[in-house]
């Protein structure tokens, strides 16, 4: 008897604050994702965001993979020579100059 005016007066506080049965909301607690999920899951958006935010530039690393796998053997050897001197050149570079010229790209 007890339990069935606790029962009842639970039915008459949510209907009246418009909740839903508290069974509906131990099940939805139970489906609810633990801390590693929720690590995972904003570890996904955050990549997602940088993502986003290098869109423009996707489009070029695709145009120039697309170029590099139409490019025959002999001329892929020379580029990757090119860029090995490259990389050489801004390893050894002062750091004002590499800051010049990424303000040049900005």
């Amino acid at each position: 008897m007890v339990m069935q005016r606790g029962r009842g007066l639970l039915a008459d506080v949510e209907n009246k604050l418009g909740l839903p049965p508290l069974s509906q909301m131990a099940g939805a607690l139970d489906k609810f994702p633990d801390a590693r999920q929720l690590r995972l899951i904003k570890d996904v958006l955050a990549s997602a965001e940088k993502v986003s935010q290098n869109a423009p530039e996707l489009d070029k690393v695709a145009a120039l993979i697309r170029e590099i796998n139409s490019m025959p053997m002999d001329k892929l050897e020379k580029l990757e020579k090119l860029l090995k001197r490259i990389e050489r050149i801004m390893k050894n570079a002062p750091h004002d100059l590499l800051e010049f010229l990424t303000s040049l790209k900005e």
